[in-house]
C-alpha cells in the first residue's frame, strides 16, 4: 500500500489508522476493483432556539471512516464511526457482498492515469470549533431578536455547524486533506392564519457566519411584516405572468439542474438531452465553485478537483452533471460533482455545487410591469410521474451505473419532467405594486416552461438549502436574477 504524508494533520491518528487498514484490506481483495477511504473527525454544534428560548443545545466531536468499495463494476457506500478492528471487518465485508449482490452488469471504469494529491485548506475566516456553544447560543437567540415586533405564532431556529478535518485516498494511490468549516441556519416564522416564512442561509466561512445572522433574519423578519400586512387576494389560474424573485428563480433553476445529472439522464428520467433548446437565448447557466459558498469544496468525495462546468449556454444544454464513472462512460471529463452527503452517513451524489445563473439587463420595475404575481418563494415540487417520485425518493445504490438497469425496465412516461411548485409566498401584483397575498396555487412546469421565460434581471441573490437524492443530504446554492415567466397557475 502507498502511504499517506497527511499523519501531521488534525485529523486523529485512529481515523487514520483505520483508513489505512481499509486500504490493506481492499487491495489485499481480488474481488475489489477498486476503493475510496475517509478519515473523517467533526466537531459539531446543533442548536434549537424557539420563543421560549435555546433547547436541544450540544456541541460534540465524531470520529469515524467512510468508504466507498466497488465490486464487478457494482459499488456499496458504508460509514462508520466503531473503528476496532471487529467493527470495521464486518463493514467491510457486508460492503463487499452487498456490491457482488447487486450483479451489475456494465462495469466502472476510472482513470488510473491521475493519480494526484492535494491539500485545501478551506475557506474559514475563523474556525467553527474555536467558538464556544454559549456564544453560538447568543449570536443565534439576538438574530431572531429581529421578529420579536412580529405578531407570529411560532418562531424557530435550528443552527448546526461542524468542523471538518479529513484524509482521503484511494487503492490507486490518490490521496487528498481537506478542512471545511461549514455552518447553517433554518429559520421559521409562522404568521396566524397566514404563510410561513422559511429561510435556509448557509456558508463555509467559518466562524464569520455567525456575523452575517442578524441581517439575515431581519430580512426574514421584513418578509414576514410584509405578508402579515397583505390581505388575501383570489389568486389567478391559466397562463399567468409570473414574475420570480431571485430566490424563487433560484429555486426553479435549481430544480431544473437536476434534470442535467448524469443518472438521472440514465435512469429515463430527464426530458432534456445535450443539444436540447430549453430556454431564450439570453439563459446560460454554469455549476461553479464559490469560496466560502454553503456547497463549496475543494475535492469532491472521489478526491476530484472541483471545478465549473457549462450546463446550459445561449438556451441550449451543453453540458450534463457527472462523476468520474459517468464521465468516462461519456467521454468526458469530471469536474468534481459527486457531493458528499452532510453528515458522511449517505453515499456521495452526483449533483450540483453553486449554480450560476446569468443575469439580464432588466430593471425591477421593469420585470414587474404588466405582470399578474410576484413569486418570492416555492414549496417543494410535487412531481407527477409516480415512477419519477419513487426513484428520487428512494434508496439507491453508490454505483451511478446501475440507474441504466432501471431505464432498461421501464417504459415511456408522458408526465416524466412535469411538476408543480405550489407558491408559498406570492402576491398579486397592480401596476407593478404589491396588491395582497395568494396562496393555493402551484406554477405547473413543463419541460418546455423556460421557454416562457420573457426577460431575466440585473439584479441577483443567492439562495441555499438542503436537496435530498436518493436518502442522501446534499447542500447547494444558487445565484440567479430575477425572472419574468409566461406560466400556468393551478389551483
Amino acid at each position: 500500500m502507498l502511504g499517506h504524508p497527511f499523519h501531521m494533520s488534525a485529523v486523529s491518528e485512529e481515523s487514520l489508522d483505520a483508513m489505512d487498514w481499509l486500504l490493506d484490506r481492499f487491495e489485499d481483495d481480488d474481488a475489489v476493483a477498486y476503493a475510496e477511504v475517509g478519515a473523517i473527525d467533526q466537531v459539531k454544534t446543533d442548536l434549537v432556539v424557539t420563543d421560549d428560548g435555546p433547547r436541544e443545545t450540544v456541541s460534540f466531536d465524531e470520529t469515524g471512516v467512510c468508504f466507498r468499495v466497488f465490486v464487478e463494476g457494482a459499488a456499496d457506500y458504508r460509514y462508520t464511526s466503531s473503528l476496532d478492528e471487529e467493527s470495521l471487518t464486518d463493514a467491510a465485508d457486508r460492503a463487499v457482498r452487498a456490491a457482488e449482490f447487486l450483479a451489475q452488469d456494465d462495469p466502472a471504469r476510472y482513470d488510473r492515469y491521475t493519480t494526484h494529491r492535494g491539500v485545501h485548506g478551506g475557506w474559514a475566516s475563523g474556525r467553527l470549533d474555536a467558538v464556544d456553544l454559549e456564544t453560538k447560543v447568543e449570536a443565534v437567540e439576538d438574530a431572531l431578536s429581529a421578529a420579536d415586533d412580529v405578531d407570529l405564532d411560532r418562531r424557530w431556529v435550528n443552527y448546526r455547524d461542524a468542523h471538518i478535518e479529513s484524509s482521503l485516498a484511494t487503492t490507486t494511490g490518490s490521496t487528498v486533506r481537506t478542512t471545511l468549516d461549514r455552518a447553517s441556519a433554518r429559520l421559521i416564522l409562522s404568521l396566524p392564519e397566514g404563510p410561513t416564512v422559511d429561510r435556509h442561509a448557509g456558508s463555509t466561512r467559518g466562524a464569520a457566519f455567525l456575523e452575517e445572522l442578524p441581517g439575515r433574519f431581519e430580512a426574514a423578519a421584513a418578509d414576514a411584516r410584509a405578508l402579515s400586512a397583505a390581505t388575501e387576494a383570489a389568486p389567478p389560474t391559466g397562463e399567468t405572468t409570473l414574475v420570480l424573485s431571485p430566490r424563487a428563480a433560484g429555486q426553479l433553476f435549481q430544480f431544473v439542474s437536476r434534470y442535467l445529472e448524469a443518472d438521472v439522464d440514465y435512469m429515463g428520467l430527464s426530458p432534456y438531452s445535450i443539444g436540447d433548446e430549453i430556454g431564450p437565448a439570453a439563459l446560460r447557466i454554469e455549476d461553479t465553485i464559490h469560496a466560502g459558498s454553503w456547497a463549496a469544496l475543494g475535492y469532491d468525495a472521489e478526491l476530484r478537483p472541483t471545478t465549473p462546468v457549462n450546463l446550459v449556454e445561449d438556451g441550449t444544454v451543453t453540458g450534463l452533471l457527472h462523476n468520474t464513472a459517468s464521465a468516462a462512460e461519456n467521454e468526458t471529463y469530471p469536474h468534481g460533482n459527486a457531493v458528499p452527503s452532510l453528515g458522511f452517513e449517505q453515499p456521495p451524489r452526483i449533483h450540483a455545487r453553486h449554480l450560476e445563473v446569468a443575469p439580464g439587463d432588466t430593471t425591477r420595475a421593469d420585470l414587474r410591469a404588466g405582470a399578474d404575481v410576484l413569486v418570492e418563494r416555492f414549496d417543494e415540487p410535487w412531481l407527477r410521474d409516480e415512477f419519477e417520485r419513487v426513484q428520487r425518493s428512494g434508496t439507491m445504490p453508490a454505483s451511478v451505473l446501475y440507474a441504466k438497469h432501471l431505464e432498461r425496465k421501464t417504459e415511456e412516461r408522458p408526465d416524466r419532467g412535469c411538476a408543480e411548485l405550489p407558491i408559498a409566498e406570492g402576491y398579486r401584483l397592480s401596476d407593478g405594486a404589491r396588491a395582497g397575498r395568494v396562496t393555493g396555487v402551484s406554477l405547473e412546469y413543463e419541460p418546455s416552461t423556460l421557454h416562457g421565460v420573457t426577460a431575466l434581471g440585473a439584479a441577483r441573490g443567492t439562495v441555499t438549502g438542503v436537496s435530498e437524492k436518493h436518502k442522501s443530504r446534499l447542500p447547494y446554492a444558487v445565484t440567479a436574477p430575477g425572472v419574468r415567466l409566461e406560466g400556468r397557475l393551478t389551483d
